[in-house]
């Protein structure tokens, strides 16, 4: 490996922590299962759940409360394998939360980072849908930012602001409003753009 290899590795940093999947198989329980803990996560709206004695995880509140689940309710084993894939979809949200913390993304590039973590697509596609519907992600504004950022950096043209948004998984569409947007804040100097590129 070159210096230069090693230096990217270095910024871009180690690989995204891999979401651990649960596995549990409630065929080895004793029907009728019984939920025996339900205990908010502080400051997460997550609440940890636990089946006959052994924690199953984290799930939403909205989760707990549509299901009724309660400390002494019973449950089938196909119940227990529903809350199981809750579970699931849970660490999904809570990485993908995690990941938007660090910084604001695209729903593609989401999609991309949670794949290399290890999610599966049907936790991914629903993390995303709930996120996009709460506001967390939204490909317009982030659209803006990005192409803000970029025309204010100077040295950029409409095209190579297009070709940025693209890369990022953003609609040629919503790619579009966002540059117009940002041009009718900022004005956008195409003549210096191309100049710099000339002198370079």
């Amino acid at each position: 490996m070159t210096d230069r290899q090693t230096s990217t590795r270095e910024r871009r940093g180690r690989q995204p922590a891999r979401i651990a999947e649960a596995e549990i198989d409630f065929g080895t329980f004793t029907e009728p299962l019984t939920v025996s803990g339900v205990a908010e996560v502080a400051g997460s709206g997550r609440v940890r759940v636990a089946i006959d004695g052994v924690t199953i995880g984290d799930v939403t509140l909205d989760f707990v409360a549509e299901q009724g689940i309660r400390e002494g309710k019973g449950l089938s084993r196909g119940e227990a394998d529903e809350l199981l894939a809750a579970v699931n979809r849970t660490s999904v949200l809570a990485k993908a939360l995690d990941l938007l913390a660090v910084r604001s993304r695209s729903s593609r590039d989401l999609r991309i980072r949670l794949r290399r973590a290890g999610a599966r697509e049907e936790p991914i596609t629903w993390a995303i849908e709930r996120l996009l519907a709460q506001g967390y992600v939204d490909d317009a504004a982030y659209a803006r930012q990005v192409a803000r950022a970029k025309v204010l950096s100077g040295g950029v043209s409409r095209r190579r602001v297009v070709t940025v948004l693209r890369q990022k998984g953003i609609a040629a569409d919503v790619a579009s409003a966002a540059i117009e947007s940002t041009l009718a804040d900022v004005e956008l100097d195409e003549y210096g753009a191309a100049l710099a590129v000339v002198e370079k």
